[in-house]
């Protein structure tokens, strides 16, 4: 398949919280539908800006418009990282819906939620956002065990001998003001430590796909549909090596073009994605 595409980078919302995105408009037959992705948090935002970004062409070459966005106090947005919380997340959410809603073509959106930005999007749904269809990547599901993970892992890599050799061990200071490099509040770390997906009545709210590796299941969560990921897919979520998480192998190729082309059908079956949940 040909995967040459635009892409339109551009601000949204208001000054002072403008916040970076970029659109890869429909490719071929317009299908009327819109997929917004909502980021991973941190150090995980970075590392999948590649993949994601290919993720995106290939989608929008099957006639769905393709919305992607950096949080207010990451990436290439304003603001700065102490001054990110859910609330300010929920608002990037609600600004990048209506940004890609107002883009000529789109009639409907769908959400790619990837890694913790399912915690921004369980927030963000809790809080009466609507959508009509969501796709879970990974999703983090117990935000206080995903903080402890982050913490741990902090931990090891202040001690890192691959990073800090001549101190051959012994850990360089922390910070308690920053997470795997980037800043973060403390009101940041409470807030994800307090969410957990499964709480929100995620059964009365949208559609929900997931894209799962083999092997994991989420019985918590209601999944009309689970795409899984081959054992070569990118992992974002292992560790602060940005190479393990920036192509988009052939077998994951597969997997992101079967997911485009089932939401293009699912688009062409009716005039809404909404599905029961039963």
């Amino acid at each position: 398949m040909d995967t040459a595409t635009r892409i339109e980078p551009h601000w949204i919302g208001e000054q002072p919280r403008r916040l970076y995105a970029a659109l890869h408009p429909a490719m071929g037959p317009v299908t009327g539908l819109g997929l917004l992705v909502v980021p991973p948090l941190l150090h995980e935002q970075a590392r999948s800006r590649r993949l994601l970004t290919q993720v995106a062409a290939r989608i929008s070459a099957f006639g769905i418009a393709c919305l992607r966005f950096d949080y207010f106090g990451s990436g290439d947005s304003g603001g700065r990282g102490v001054q990110m919380d859910l609330a300010s997340m929920r608002e990037d959410i609600g600004v990048a819906a209506a940004a890609l809603r107002s883009t000529p073509g789109v009639e409907r959106i769908a959400m790619l939620a990837v890694r913790g930005g399912s915690l921004a999007l369980a927030s963000w749904l809790a809080a009466g956002g609507e959508v009509d269809r969501v796709v879970l990547w990974e999703p983090i599901v117990d935000g206080a065990g995903w903080v402890a993970e982050l913490e741990d892992a902090d931990a090891r890599e202040l001690r890192s001998t691959d990073r800090y050799p001549l101190r051959r061990g012994v850990p360089v200071e922390g910070c308690a003001g920053q997470l795997m490099g980037f800043d973060v509040s403390p009101r940041l770390r409470r807030d994800l430590a307090a969410i957990q997906v499964p709480a929100h009545a995620w059964s009365h709210g949208p559609a929900t796909w997931g894209v799962l590796r083999q092997g994991v299941s989420l019985p918590s969560l209601p999944m009309q549909r689970v795409f899984e990921l081959p054992v070569d897919a990118a992992r974002i979520g292992d560790s602060t090596r940005m190479d393990g998480a920036l192509f988009v192998s052939p077998a994951l190729r597969e997997l992101v073009d079967a997911l485009a082309r089932d939401l293009s059908d699912t688009v062409a079956r009716g005039p809404a994605l909404r599905e029961s949940t039963g």
